[in-house]
């Protein structure tokens, strides 16, 4: 079956291609997708630098890992799935998309655009569970894309209190606001970021430090930010590297510093451990459709396919005009 897919031949290059789907499987599920989801952070360094960091540049590549549509035909194997359901999964930027894994139905209160985000929102859901908050805890969270804002959302639930706000750029911090957390710190207005967030923390800085921009830069103040024995949770993936004092920062103050990468949640659940993949991005579909994590007021542009390159333009290029970009496929 021919679809239609972005790909990147070169860098900083972006195009519309014809492909051909690979067959149905059994255990395979085939969707005509409605959105796809653009990751910033990750597809805009891959298109910049055309691989991770240390591995050598590779083309044509493909790029995105989020997608909704509706089934047109599934597997004989497959369970709790028919065709005609609106589904979401981590598929890559294209019309049509044959996917065997991590696929689930999307309930009848989730906006489509909205359920394109949920491997978003599970990125999120790592960094929270990294940061074992309890209840009336303090929180910052550094950064407030996508990520950022669902991490937010996410630790209110949890019972983090304050939670604070911390960017450069002004509209995102007011969207924050209106999602609900305390307090909103600016650094392009704040004279002194680290005394300002301790005067709204009951202790010497807040306990949770969520990074979420991504930024090797941020880490020296993510530090400070932090309380004696908080915790600095690694959420945005840090590309890079940084000059950092860890002696009086981290050292002296016993701050920790916590990796939380998505892909290593776990795909089986443990005895002691029950929060797999699979149970995590059910429970986020759920709090989505009992208006506990709101996501459309989030989405501030949509393009169709063929205006990729203006959109990966943007993306690289001035990154503080948009925040959730969908590309709609229908």
């Amino acid at each position: 079956m021919k679809a239609s897919r972005l790909i990147c031949p070169d860098i900083r290059r972006i195009e519309v291609e014809n492909f051909e789907l690979p067959e149905m499987t059994d255990d395979a599920i085939l969707v005509q997708n409605e959105y796809t989801a653009v990751s910033v952070g990750t597809e805009i360094y891959n298109w910049l630098h055309g691989s991770e960091p240390g591995q050598p540049a590779a083309f044509p590549r493909t790029t995105g890992y989020c997608n909704m549509g509706v089934v047109l035909e599934a597997g004989r194997k497959v369970k709790g799935i028919k065709a005609g359901d609106r589904v979401t999964a981590q598929g890559n930027h294209a019309s049509h998309d044959v996917i065997k894994s991590l696929y689930y139905r999307v309930p009848d209160d989730v906006p489509s655009d909205a359920a394109a985000f949920l491997v978003m929102a599970a990125i999120a859901m790592r960094g929270i569970r990294k940061a074992h908050i309890e209840l009336g805890e303090s929180m910052v969270v550094m950064g407030l894309g996508i990520v950022g804002q669902l991490a937010a959302s996410l630790a209110r639930l949890c019972g983090a209190m304050p939670v604070i706000a911390l960017d450069l750029d002004q509209r995102r911090l007011d969207i924050a606001k209106k999602r609900g957390v305390d307090h909103l710190v600016n650094p392009n207005t704040t004279s002194d970021v680290v005394e300002c967030v301790r005067k709204i923390c009951a202790d010497d800085g807040a306990n949770v430090v969520m990074e979420a921009t991504g930024k090797p830069a941020v880490y020296p103040l993510a530090a400070q930010l932090a309380c004696t024995a908080g915790r600095v949770i690694a959420l945005g993936s840090p590309r890079g590297s940084v000059k950092m004092d860890f002696f009086p920062d981290v050292h002296l103050r016993e701050v920790n510093i916590v990796g939380a990468f998505q892909p290593l949640t776990p795909d089986q659940p443990h005895v002691y451990y029950h929060w797999e993949k699979d149970r995590d991005r059910k429970l986020l579909l759920d709090l989505m459709a009992r208006g506990l994590l709101p996501v459309v007021d989030l989405i501030t542009h949509r393009f169709k396919p063929a205006q990729c390159q203006t959109v990966y333009e943007m993306l690289a290029d001035r990154p503080q005009e948009a925040l959730g970009v969908v590309f709609e496929w229908r």
